[in-house]
């Protein structure tokens, strides 16, 4: 083979080295970089190095050249991949194309089945090549340059008997061991650079943790084998209310003194690999207050596989225990007062085309119906109830159900072969598909009712006749007392006429006596009569002016303001109102008169009238500045025959604030006062007002 040809493996040797730096120092550093651009760089620098191999090749024969290209591709198809190597590979066979002669075409084959080679190997170990051994490298080299030496095969006779009889045996005996030699300098980079690379991720995953460790919004404490605290996150400190400085190095201190027992089995069976996931715990906080919390825990194992301690995840469910106790204690209470309440409660489930089937129904429900819980549950409701298509309690259950707005069902009579009884209904939509509807048996209450009502028209019958009776007995007695009546008076003015002269002097004065009794029982018996004539004849209800009538009442009271001396004023505009014109007139009359008769002596009596509408009505107000009236006299004085004061004070019949209240009584009016003993009244009539026509 010679000076020459060893040369040219010397040289190739050195730049194989230089393929197994340029790896390491490119390819494998910028990996994480821009992966497109660092391939077709890495093909263009293995390319580079391919081209210098086939520069220094050695000549066997003209057009037949030797060199390491093999070495250089079968490598670049094993550790760079396909990009890189179809780089390398066009690169390569330009050049040898270019560079001609009789193994051309063999050259070009060589090129392409070492890089297809070194792919597929690439392929079969999944890319993990740090692990690839030296006899396994040496192996791929044999593989890569028998198939070259089968590629020789295609030479022309004469290169082809000059290249197995020169260069065939030295090329199998160097070119795998330069292939193992390169590739496992490559594997031992690469190697080194993976544990760089894993040494780094695993402080960066250290720091990682640590960052979730310390944001995490639940406690995370760790405790070596000493059950020391070794680590304590910001949540653990706003938990439990120690500072990480004071806690780290200490032993645990949110147990409490009497749960260190159990404390030290839990941490004995996390150890022995029975992991807490999710044991409720009661712990203790810095100012000793208690906290539930969910413990989550697990091993920490050293490199070595070794226990080193203990990691602990405890969630604060204090809020949520209480919650749920909350809910449970309510749940409780509901399901009594659903068990024990005696109004009826039925659960129904509609189903496809509107079926309502029955979920449930409490025991009122149950005795109400006549019906057990077992016999129902799962049945269509009118098989149980028939009826209810008839009340309407069916469409009422439909349209909650579609609409989810609440309904009621007034009062209905259910009744089918069964059963009957009055019930009330309540429909309201529980979920989606739950319809809830609480019912009333109600029968006993209308039963009491109707008997009530029966019993309040009977007795208001009986009250209307006894009324009229009344009524007609009143009429008949003062009507019948006005004819001897009028004989009596009559009789004594004419014997106090004719006979004064010769009577003595105090029988003149008791005939004087039995004429004013007379005059004062006639005046009586008028205000009966009156009173009892009200309400007799039909009302005549309609739109009357307040300022006429109050002319007309003062008009007929005319002689009797003059008397007194009275100054009677109307204040304002006086509005119109609904009522009967002749009742309107005798209150103005009466109140009036009363305003005429009861004042102080020596005070001549003075009468405001004014109106004032509100909300639809007009208030009438006669005031006036007379004797008053005492609080505790307000209803007294509206009831027949009530009088305040005697008649030789002030004279009256004790009627016409009675004839007063009736005659508003029957318009639906209400009347009020308002009194100051001393210094007057203000009696005020609240009547509906008449809109303009």
């Amino acid at each position: 083979m010679g000076k020459e040809a060893a040369l040219a493996l010397v040289n190739n040797a050195a730049l194989l080295i230089s393929l197994a730096v340029i790896y390491s120092a490119l390819y494998i550093r910028f990996k994480k970089e821009k992966l497109l651009l660092q391939k077709i760089i890495s093909g263009l620098l293995l390319g580079v190095i391919a081209l210098a191999v086939m520069m220094n090749s050695w000549e066997l024969s003209p057009g037949v050249v030797f060199d390491t290209r093999s070495v250089v591709l079968s490598l670049t198809g094993l550790y760079f991949g396909f990009i890189p190597s179809i780089i390398t590979v066009i690169m390569t066979s330009a050049i040898r194309i270019l560079m001609g002669g009789s193994g051309a075409a063999v050259g070009v084959s060589v090129i392409i089945c070492s890089a297809t080679t070194g792919l597929l190997w690439r392929y079969r170990r999944r890319k993990v090549l740090h692990q690839m051994t030296l006899v396994e490298l040496y192996l791929f080299g044999i593989v890569v340059h028998l198939i070259m030496l089968f590629c020789m095969f295609f030479l022309p006779d004469d290169p082809r008997k000059a290249f197995f009889s020169i260069t065939a045996v030295p090329v199998m005996l160097v070119y795998p061991i330069a292939t193992a030699l390169t590739g496992w300098a490559m594997s031992n980079k690469e190697a080194q650079l993976k544990g760089e690379e894993a040494a780094h991720e695993l402080a960066l995953a250290r720091k990682r943790l640590a960052a979730i460790v310390e944001a995490s919004p639940v406690p995370i404490i760790s405790l070596d084998m000493g059950y020391n605290v070794t680590e304590w996150n910001q949540a653990a400190e706003k938990v439990f209310g120690w500072k990480r400085s004071e806690v780290i190095g200490k032993p645990l201190p949110i147990v409490p003194e009497e749960d260190i027992k159990t404390h030290k089995d839990l941490t004995e069976k996390t150890l022995s690999g029975d992991y807490q996931k999710g044991t409720l715990l009661i712990r203790e906080r810095k100012d000793g207050s208690k906290v539930v919390v969910r413990l989550h825990n697990a091993t920490i194992f050293n490199e070595e596989g070794k226990p080193e301690g203990i990691l602990g995840i405890l969630e604060d469910v204090t809020i949520q225990q209480e919650a749920e106790r909350a809910l449970k204690e309510s749940e409780m209470r509901f399901r009594e007062l659903y068990t024990n309440m005696n109004i009826g409660v039925a659960i129904y489930k509609v189903g496809e085309n509107d079926e309502v089937v029955f979920l449930d129904m409490n025991p009122a429900g149950c005795r109400i119906t006549e019906v057990s819980r077992d016999a129902i549950v799962g049945r269509r409701v009118e098989e149980v109830f028939p009826g209810i298509m008839e009340i309407g309690l069916y469409d009422i259950i439909i349209q909650v159900y579609k609409s989810g707005l609440s309904q009621r069902l007034p009062l209905k009579k259910y009744k089918d072969n069964r059963i009957a009884f009055w019930t009330d209904n309540y429909v309201y939509r529980h979920g989606k598909d739950e319809i809830v509807v609480i019912f009333e048996d109600v029968t006993q209450r209308e039963k009491t009712l109707e008997e009530l009502e029966r019993r309040v028209k009977e007795r208001t019958a009986e009250l209307e006749t006894a009324n009229k009776e009344l009524e007609s007995f009143v009429y008949s007695v003062s009507h019948d007392l006005r004819a001897p009546l009028r004989a009596i008076k009559g009789f004594a003015q004419i014997i106090s006429e004719r006979y004064s002269g010769a009577l003595p002097p105090e029988a003149g004065r008791y005939f004087n006596y039995i004429i004013s009794a007379g005059e004062n029982m006639s005046a009586l018996i008028q205000n009966l009569l009156d009173y009892s004539r009200l309400g007799r004849a039909a009302l005549n209800i309609e739109r009357v002016s307040l300022a006429q009538a109050v002319d007309k009442a003062l008009d007929t009271l005319a002689s009797k303001v003059k008397e007194e001396r009275g100054k009677v004023t109307v204040e304002g505009t006086l509005h119109f109102v609904e009522a009967d014109a002749a009742l309107l007139n005798r209150i103005l009359v009466n109140l009036i008169e009363n305003a005429l008769t009861y004042h102080v002596p020596e005070r001549p009596p003075e009468i405001n009238i004014s109106s004032m509408r509100e909300d639809g009505y007009v208030f009438l107000t006669v005031k006036d500045n007379g004797i008053g009236i005492d609080r505790k006299f307000y209803k007294k004085i509206f009831e027949i025959f009530q009088r305040l004061h005697s008649a030789e004070d002030y004279p009256g019949t004790g009627i016409g604030l009675a004839i007063v209240r009736k005659c508003v009584d029957l318009m639906g009016g209400e009347i009020f006062l308002e009194s100051t003993p001393g210094e007057g009244s203000a009696f005020s009539i609240k009547l509906k007002e008449a809109l303009n026509k």
